[in-house]
């Protein structure tokens, strides 16, 4: 196998799994850079991760059925769950919640499964080459599902308007709960008889982690919020909304009207004609051709 394969064979899994996350028409999507940035910060918190795991475990003695099941579940749950989600929550904590695209707990969700996956996705490059691409058949739609599941219970916690108190209570308690089910499924993982356990969680995992999803797109502050972008008049300076025919302070045509810049009807900032997204508080633009 080309060193090209593996790779790409590593990467798509994770990629796959960030559109069935994140795609689809949203009133306040995330904007790719800022989702690709979670991302990438995701995969560099392997880095620090693996540094505090080394210094712990002893990779001889854990493994398939090389180590009894108390030794098993002492590093698992607090050394390996711990360590790695909080690494992940870490990631996504002193990235992109510090800027303006994490608002609501929608954003905390979809930035959470970036980072996640991209922790997954730098642990299955590790894998592919040390145990070769066909180790992919399993972690492919497995473990890497299974990172964005137990992220799901710190990334609810995200959310900026929240009381400080209540940020850390919560925050601390959905890092105690992904830690745990990430022992827990690292347990039943490298336990010869837990395999259908594990994979029973992930499915359980997997439809509770949906219906959230679910649940917070549809009490979003942007939900179905129709964001008609305002076009600035070169004549009386008038804003005109972009599916108006004409300017009702002059009179001017829009048709004659090319803007370098629109206006957002939310937060009444301008932004850049081609945006998709409002620059500053990130509303979906809805223009005439898609009411």
């Amino acid at each position: 196998m080309t060193v090209a394969f593996t790779i790409v064979s590593a990467i798509i899994p994770g990629l796959l799994w960030l559109w069935v996350f994140t795609h689809g028409r949203s009133y306040r999507g995330a904007p790719h850079k800022i989702l690709f940035i979670a991302f990438g910060l995701g995969m560099a918190s392997v880095l620090p991760a693996a540094f505090f795991e080394a210094r712990f475990i002893d990779s001889d003695t854990i493994g398939l059925g090389v180590t009894d099941i108390a030794t098993l579940a002492a590093v698992m749950f607090f050394i390996v769950g711990p360590v790695e989600e909080g690494s992940k929550f870490l990631s996504v904590r002193l990235g992109v919640y510090r800027t303006r695209h994490l608002r609501e707990p929608l954003d905390g969700l979809i930035y959470g499964a970036a980072a996640s996956l991209g922790f997954a996705t730098a642990e299955n490059i590790s894998y592919a080459f040390t145990y070769g691409p066909e180790v992919m058949i399993a972690r492919g739609p497995v473990s890497t599902l299974a990172h964005v599941i137990f992220g799901s219970m710190w990334a609810l916690t995200l959310n900026p308007k929240a009381p400080p108190f209540q940020r850390k209570l919560t925050g601390f308690a959905g890092l105690m709960a992904a830690a745990f089910l990430h022992g827990l499924f690292n347990v039943l993982a490298f336990s010869g008889w837990g395999i259908f356990f594990a994979l029973l969680l992930i499915a359980i995992g997997l439809f509770v982690v949906l219906r959230m999803f679910r649940r917070v797109k549809a009490h979003s502050t942007y939900h179905l919020r129709r964001n008609v972008p305002l076009l600035v008049c070169p004549i009386c300076r008038a804003h005109i909304r972009s599916h108006d025919n004409f300017c009702p302070g002059c009179g001017t045509r829009v048709s004659t009207i090319t803007p370098a810049q629109v206006v957002c009807s939310n937060c009444k900032r301008a932004s850049r004609r081609d945006s998709r997204f409002c620059d500053n508080c990130g509303d979906l633009f809805v223009f005439n051709n898609e009411r």
